[in-house]
């Protein structure tokens, strides 16, 4: 057996024995842990998905200067696409450092966001196209990432799922339901974790550092799995979610980066 079906079947068992903990623990585990005064907590659940949010937007800046080479219909499609993906999430990481002032100001700050993507996009276009195979495997394995694990595996599971987050729940945890019992369409989006998703994207770094040497590779998983963990963790200290719910946040994408990183290494 390979070491990958070695580290899948390992990561495998791990999960689903998380899984069946926190499906009986999960309420104890937060009211144990809840400290929704906590600034750290506080501080990462207000900026905490702004480094995954970078790692996306780069690796949408990388695949469109390899492919602007492209001629046709589709290409035309997935650069409008990506144009209009990096001047949301353009548009998403001023309100996240603005907070209100974008708000009140929203056709200004999405014709900024328009702007400055508009010119970095005509820059890369400009340059030569991005041949490196490293950058390249990066950027399709972030789209992917992106695509895959975090807006299909949870970004839509949310919808259906529909499950009270903690800190919504009333006096007598009455609300309360275990994560393997979807509501269906409640209006609430506890089950997966965004944010605990978003800690994981940077796991496509450690693509870039695949020639270097060993001990900046393991330094960088170390920090990246340290990183992901913080974040994760924070989102059920501040009552946001339940530890399942980072728990599949966090297994989708890093199942999504392994499989991908596999297919796009061949």
């Amino acid at each position: 057996m390979g070491q990958l079906k070695i580290n899948l079947v390992l990561f495998f068992l791990i999960w689903v024995t998380l899984a069946i903990l926190t499906g009986f623990y999960d309420l104890e585990i937060s009211k144990f842990i809840v400290n929704q005064n906590s600034d750290w907590a506080r501080f990462l659940e207000n900026y905490g998905m702004i480094p995954g949010l970078l790692v996306i937007m780069s690796g949408v800046y990388i695949y469109y200067s390899h492919m602007i080479s492209r001629a046709n219909t589709w290409s035309y499609f997935q650069r409008s696409v990506f144009f209009l993906v990096n001047s949301g999430l353009t548009y998403y990481l001023f309100e996240i450092l603005l907070d209100r002032i974008v708000s009140d100001n929203l056709i200004l700050f999405l014709v900024i966001s328009f702007g400055i993507n508009l010119i970095v996009f005509l820059i890369v276009h400009k340059r030569n196209p991005v041949t490196s195979s490293s950058l390249i495997k990066y950027s399709k394995v972030v789209i992917g990432m992106a695509l895959w694990g975090y807006v299909f595996g949870i970004q839509i599971v949310k919808f259906f799922w529909g499950r009270v987050r903690f800190r919504q729940l009333d006096a007598a945890f009455s609300q309360f339901t275990p994560w393997n019992l979807p509501q269906g369409f409640t209006g609430y989006d506890s089950f997966p974790s965004g944010h605990a998703a978003t800690g994981f994207m940077l796991l496509a770094i450690l693509i870039l550092l695949e020639k270097k040497k060993l001990w900046i590779k393991n330094l960088a998983l170390i920090l990246t799995i340290f990183w992901g963990i913080l974040l994760a963790f924070s989102r059920v200290v501040i009552g946001a979610h339940y530890a399942s719910d980072v728990l599949f946040g966090s297994f989708f994408i890093i199942l999504t980066f392994l499989l991908l990183n596999r297919n796009y290494g061949k």
